[in-house]
């Protein structure tokens, strides 16, 4: 009655997880890994040492034995041990329907090692059934060969292209390591727009005006083991419209061209040897407000180029929302060309000459925060002096992000350089070398 019982549940159990793995086919053909719970452990303690005190095996034919593959692999439901709980008996007869077949062999012990194994198999279908993974007809319809995971027992590989899929002990597969990847490179765009309209009785005074902005940077830094390689590219460009002798002129509000490269090597902890080179100029020319003809400035009058070497601070914070790189440079090289003889005495050049350099020191200093979630504030700070003239800009930028593709952007520049030509006011009085200017836009924005 008790092996009625027993064969009647084993052709249930079999029914049943034939009848799983067909409704999820996919599932099926690849195995998941062993689950090891600590119940399942302890129960292959247990057996291992069973094993070691049967006195129908040897102790030299529990190591280095490929029986036991099946024991340690994610369970599979085999015909041998179905068969071997229905019909113990059939100790002698040499059983093909296994995985592994054996061949004949004269060692006695080897054969009662697999019957004990087959036996041990159908003690866990009946007790654990969850832990059944497929079917031995669904592992032998596998056609690739199947790499045994960390997971599961190191070293063993079923190489099922050989007849028999006998396992082969060999050195785990070499996982592909992935693509190491030394270059990042992003950007973003922002762009607005601003219309205006006064009436011409408006009780205050006005000018209805257009105006746009639209600004582009783009990175491509590189990071290598000590070595690292920043640069950035930044464009601005913006217009507005406004009455001049009666006629709508566009004028620029916003012009920018400027690259930055530094090139770091790492001196210790968060010091680098440091060189940058930065050059700017402008997209438009510019003319007077009153004498239409007159220019102000254009794309290469002027230009402007620094080369720096020192030392650049790069500390790591252990909140990542904050970046910040400082770099001193003793010894810095400036110039600025102008290719408008008759402006370049206006940017500091010596009448009859277009370009000039000089010697000195520079700081910069960046800084990006990254708070309260929708906040961001980005600073950079330049400066630079000859120890005759000082030349310094520093540069504020606060964005609050309303949705993915729109934010609200506050930025203001404040800039001095006392090398150049002093202007005159409406007043015609001197100006100082002080200068600002600030935007507070509403910014339509996509990153990449």
């Amino acid at each position: 009655m008790k092996r009625g019982f027993a064969i009647a549940a084993l052709l249930i159990l079999s029914i049943t997880t034939i009848a799983q793995e067909v409704s999820n086919p996919f599932k099926s053909a690849y195995p998941d890994t062993l689950v090891t719970s600590e119940k399942f452990k302890a129960h292959l303690d247990s057996l291992t040492s069973f094993f070691e005190h049967g006195s129908d095996v040897i102790n030299d034919d529990i190591s280095d034995n490929p029986l036991y593959f099946r024991l340690f692999m994610p369970i599979v439901m085999y015909g041998s041990a179905i068969s071997e709980a229905i019909t113990p008996e059939r100790k002698g007869q040499n059983r093909q329907d296994d995985l592994l077949p054996l061949e004949p062999i004269g060692d006695v012990s080897e054969r009662t090692l697999a019957r004990m194994i087959d036996e041990t198999l159908a003690k866990v279908y009946l007790e654990h059934p969850e832990l059944v993974r497929m079917t031995e007809e669904e592992l032998m319809g596998v056609q690739t060969v199947t790499p045994i995971s960390e997971d599961m027992v190191t070293g063993i590989q079923l190489d099922v292209k050989a007849r028999g899929r006998r396992p082969t002990i060999e050195s785990s597969p070499d996982m592909a390591a992935p693509r190491q990847r030394y270059w990042k490179v992003f950007g973003n765009f922002q762009g607005k727009y601003t219309q205006s309209y006064y009436s011409d009785n408006w009780y205050k005074g006005g000018e209805s005006n257009h105006s746009i902005l639209g600004q582009i940077n783009t990175e491509a830094n590189y990071a290598r083991k000590n070595t690292t390689f920043d640069n950035k590219l930044e464009l601005k460009l913006g217009f507005y419209t406004t009455e001049i002798d009666n006629k709508t002129t566009l004028r620029t509000n916003e012009d920018l061209i400027r690259f930055t490269s530094k090139y770091g090597l790492k001196a210790f902890e968060n010091w680098y040897y440091s060189s940058q080179f930065q050059g700017y100029t402008q997209f438009m020319p510019v003319y007077d407000t009153k004498v239409t003809t007159k220019l102000k400035s254009k794309f290469f009058a002027p230009v402007y180029g620094n080369l720096s070497i020192g030392m650049d601070y790069k500390p790591k914070f252990k909140k990542k929302n904050i970046t910040l790189s400082v770099l001193l440079s003793p010894l810095s090289y400036n110039c600025r060309y102008v290719s408008v003889d008759s402006i370049a005495t206006n940017f500091g050049i010596d009448a009859g000459k277009n370009f000039k350099y000089t010697l000195g020191s520079r700081f910069d200093g960046n800084i990006k925060w990254s708070f309260l979630e929708d906040f961001t504030w980005t600073s950079k700070a330049q400066f630079y002096t000859s120890y005759e003239g000082v030349e310094a800009n520093w540069e504020n930028t606060i964005d609050y992000r309303l949705t993915k593709y729109l934010s609200l952007q506050f930025f203001c520049h404040w800039r001095f350089d006392d090398t150049v030509k002093r202007k005159l006011d409406k007043d015609g009085n001197l100006m100082g070398y002080s200068q600002f200017k600030e935007f507070l836009t509403l910014n339509f924005n996509y990153a990449w």
